[in-house]
């Protein structure tokens, strides 16, 4: 469960002109997907974050607002401004008094790891503000114009009494207190200087900016030929945090719920399809039981956790909403870790109505939903024999099974 509020702001708003293209670099593709689903998607999956925005220009907002509907932890789309700073500020302006903590995410850092953004929460929580950094092992140049060394930068520097060395290259996400980094906006002197960073912003005021590990995949893409090595690390990332290829594993499923009352006004939901009856089953989400132990099922067997940290009952952004879309994250997820699934067996346990002439209707849907074939996809009905609550048509209840092979 998430024990507090913390937002991601994404400014998606730059125009990328080196990168070389007509459009936002953010619509390029890694491994086929774009780099703004798969900076999206990290955010998503994490249960610590508690909601996104997304800050995009003009140019971008009707294809940004398409794409952002498959991530419910979306809480809103922005315009920015004119420079990051702006940006951000537009999308911190959105932000609830509820939200304690904000991460700063630039968009085309695609290959963001969860572990690094722990590292990020952990050190807000204990400093107030933190970056990832890696440190520079390289001597580094300024270059004028013309293409020839103006200065070089001294690896130490001495401040007040103190000589400080580590030169470090910094990343995003950047992290802090949200009031902090709002008073750090409210404090700065926009008239004569521009931030580089949320970080720069936080020091100009006096915050304490702690810096955590870094990690050196998590790459900016920048020019064109970025796009070739993230699909590189993008291989070597999957291939550290899966087993062996072709190791196999199964999962199991289970959940229940009971039915509403006649007059909630709740309808049937069953593997994506809407049945007619005269009651449907009460729940935070649809409540499709079946594709609820689904879920459960292919979270298990890949060692993900269950639907209740990924999609916690206690947030309102899943009030109602589709439980294919929870299945399409929950396929995702299974994805960037390097998993495929092989096939799903569900059995609903269910007094009335009558399931098994729905039975195409709801494989096919799971199946476009993971994108596998129908044939992968078993759904079994049967009845209690009248015994126990699903008997006295009080609920209903689902087994699955998943087995999935590393890729």
């Amino acid at each position: 469960m998430v024990d507090s509020k913390v937002v991601a702001v994404i400014p998606a708003a730059g125009r990328a002109r080196r990168f070389g293209s007509e459009q936002n670099k953010i619509w390029a593709e890694i491994a086929g997907r774009t780099v703004l689903e798969r900076t999206l998607t990290v955010f998503q999956q994490h249960p610590a974050i508690s909601g996104i925005v997304v800050v995009t220009g003009a140019d971008d907002e009707v294809r940004i607002r398409q794409s952002v509907a498959a991530y419910p932890k979306v809480l809103n789309v922005v315009m920015g401004g004119n420079t990051r700073a702006q940006s951000v500020r537009n999308g911190l302006d959105t932000l609830s008094e509820e939200t304690e903590i904000v991460l700063v995410h630039d968009a085309a850092r695609p290959l963001l790891s969860v572990e690094v953004i722990d590292r990020i929460i952990a050190g807000v929580r204990a400093t107030g503000a933190a970056v990832p950094g890696t440190p520079l092992s390289d001597t580094v140049k300024r270059v004028g114009k013309d293409g020839k060394v103006v200065s070089t930068v001294p690896r130490s520097l001495t401040i007040g009494d103190e000589l400080v060395s580590g030169l470090t290259a910094v990343q995003t996400p950047q992290g802090a207190i949200l009031s902090q980094l709002i008073a750090a906006y409210n404090a700065f002197d926009f008239a004569h200087s521009e931030p580089t960073d949320e970080a720069s912003l936080l020091e100009s005021a006096g915050f304490a900016v702690e810096v955590v590990a870094g990690d050196p995949t998590n790459i900016k893409i920048t020019r064109p030929e970025d796009v070739a090595i993230a699909e590189k690390l993008l291989g070597s990332t999957v291939a550290q945090h899966t087993l062996p290829q072709g190791e196999v594993r199964t999962g199991f499923g289970y959940d229940v719920h009971r039915f509403a009352s006649p007059d909630a006004g709740r309808k049937l939901v069953l593997g994506g399809v809407e049945i007619a009856h005269n009651r449907g089953l009460d729940g935070h989400s649809d409540a499709d039981v079946l594709l609820h132990a689904i879920c459960d099922a292919l979270l298990g067997a890949a060692s993900l956790g269950d639907i209740g940290i990924l999609f916690p009952n206690t947030d309102a952004r899943y009030k109602g909403i589709s439980s294919l879309k929870l299945l399409e994250v929950v396929g995702e997820r299974l994805r960037e870790t390097g998993w495929h699934v092989v096939n799903i067996d569900a059995t609903l346990l269910a007094e009335a109505p009558k399931l098994m002439p729905h039975r195409p209707a709801m494989q096919n849907a799971i199946a476009s939903c993971l994108s596998l074939e129908p044939t992968r996809i078993s759904v079994k009905a049967t009845t209690s024999e009248s015994m126990g609550f699903v008997g006295r048509e009080e609920g209903m209840a689902c087994w699955a099974t998943a087995t999935i092979r590393s890729l």
